[in-house]
């Protein structure tokens, strides 16, 4: 995508609420995206421009800007200047719900509930909708994941990438795009709990194993009762993994 958009941003920008500076120049950002006033490709005025026009330090711009980096929504190009990243969809879901979930910092029990609800709707949506072609790429999945788990020597990269590629594509065979990229959001979210309990092999339990298994059982035979079954004792299972590995929530 060619970069040659520089939107005027004094324009569209609301005075700011009572809330930190870090977050308010998070917030107008999003809100431009949100609204369309700043699209993919889009040049962000230069860090002095964008502190004079949001009223905040330099220093809170940068912040935001770390921030936001991080998220995938903009790209820093030194000597350049800074840009919305012109592939914020396949990085990020920027979405306000979602985007105040990642800066809530949910309690564990928040967090075991969303699963547990989401992963129900998608399983149940794979079931409806999955066609045979489907449901043999989740198999081929979970199948190449079951060699790496029961080799001699642990890929725990490849291992974690199977695993959420295993969801990924239960959200993709939904055929509901928006259910598709939260779910997707979420898994990702919950990555760094998955490479602990890797590192501290509760990753390799036998109960462990069951869980990818009764899901793509419940979908092949297209049992809506088992695959309730199977998303709670999945969840579950991944509840005891996360303390017995000494997870931390965040």
């Amino acid at each position: 995508m060619k970069y040659d958009r520089e939107p005027d941003l004094s324009i569209m920008l609301s005075p700011r609420p009572s809330q930190s500076s870090v977050d308010y120049v998070i917030s107008s950002i999003k809100e431009l995206l949100l609204t369309k006033k700043m699209v993919p490709g889009d040049k962000l005025p230069a860090e002095m421009e964008l502190a004079k026009l949001l009223s905040v330090s330099r220093g809170s711009i940068r912040e935001a800007m770390k921030i936001l980096a991080a998220f995938g929504i903009i790209e820093i190009k030194r000597g350049d200047g800074t840009y919305v990243s012109s592939d914020i969809e396949g990085k990020v879901l920027f979405d306000p719900l979602l985007f105040s979930f990642i800066l809530s910092q949910p309690e564990f029990e928040e967090l075991k509930e969303l699963r547990m609800l989401l992963e129900k709707d998608v399983i149940r949506l794979a079931i409806k909708n999955a066609g045979e072609e489907d449901i043999r790429e989740l198999r081929q999945c979970y199948e190449s994941m079951e060699i790496l788990k029961n080799g001699q020597e642990k890929d725990y990269d490849r291992l974690l990438n199977f695993d959420l590629e295993f969801h990924h594509i239960l959200g993709k065979i939904t055929k509901n795009r928006l259910l598709e990229k939260i779910y997707r959001f979420v898994m990702e979210y919950f990555s760094p709990y998955i490479a602990q309990s890797m590192r501290n092999h509760t990753y390799f339990s036998l109960e462990s194993k069951e869980t990818h298994r009764k899901l793509l059982d419940a979908v092949e035979r297209r049992d809506f009762v088992s695959a309730e079954e199977a998303v709670e004792n999945s969840v579950e299972v991944w509840e005891t993994l996360i303390f017995k590995s000494g997870g931390e929530t965040r």
